[in-house]
């Protein structure tokens, strides 16, 4: 029929099953025309299927976190840029039930701003990316290729667990290189099979994330209110095993 919208992307087949109890490690893998999420939770899918971090998820019942689901779902064609996204919105609508709506929050968060005798920043180098890694001695390294400040920015949020925003007011894009001794209370770094990498017992600590911005690229962290759009859950049941 004339003027009716082409149907959202889906999935051709997915299943959907609890992990086996005591299963370590967890994540995505993405592949052209299929994603496999394993031992996760649904708010970790929602992370993924909202492109959201873990602070911007709220509500919901408890399950919702301790729960761990392993979903395998396959697409009729390779996924277009995002389009797994989508399609994983619309599988965990159907098969939880799932029932959301957004809000604008005030949240404590970050702004990457100059430090008082200006920036220390090296010049871009030719491949872009982005690493983190643990040394030897329990500290976390990030390296980043060719990345501007918002791209910074947005790592930093991921390390810290809160929004950081970019108000240096600097253009182009750098050759960043970063250590420090993350806070014990702060997010475990993963492993790429999801198991968290403890620091060795006699691990010297080093400059702290903030200092260490400061020290090496002439910026620093200055505590704000920001604004943060939140998914929040109102409803999900859960589903059955297929």
């Amino acid at each position: 029929m004339r003027g009716q919208s082409p149907a959202p992307p889906a999935f051709e087949a997915a299943s959907i099953k609890l992990s086996s109890p005591g299963k370590a490690g967890g994540g995505i893998n993405v592949s052209p025309a299929r994603i496999r999420i394993v031992n996760s939770s649904l708010k970790f899918c929602v992370q993924v299927a909202w492109n959201v971090k873990d602070f911007q998820v709220s509500g919901g019942a408890g399950w919702m976190d301790t729960d761990r689901y392993d979903i395998d779902a396959v697409a009729a064609s390779s996924f277009k840029e995002g389009e797994y996204r989508t399609m994983l919105q619309a599988l965990l609508a159907g098969r939880f039930g799932l029932v959301f709506h957004r809000e604008t929050r005030e949240r404590a968060g970050y702004a990457l701003v100059t430090a008082r005798n200006g920036p220390k920043l090296p010049p871009p180098v030719e491949d872009p990316g982005m690493l983190f890694s643990r040394t030897p001695s329990g500290d976390i390294t990030l390296q980043a290729g060719s990345a501007s400040m918002s791209q910074l920015a947005g790592a930093l949020s991921t390390m810290l667990g809160a929004t950081v925003v970019n108000r240096t007011g600097i253009e182009g894009r750098f050759d960043v290189s970063l250590q420090y001794t993350p806070d014990p209370t702060s997010q475990p770094l993963l492993t790429k099979s999801g198991e968290p990498v403890a620091p060795p017992p006699d691990a010297v600590p080093g400059p702290s994330i903030f200092n260490a911005l400061q020290e090496k690229l002439g910026l620093k962290l200055a505590a704000v209110k920001v604004p943060v759009e939140v998914i929040v859950i109102d409803h999900a049941n859960r589903p059955s095993d297929n």
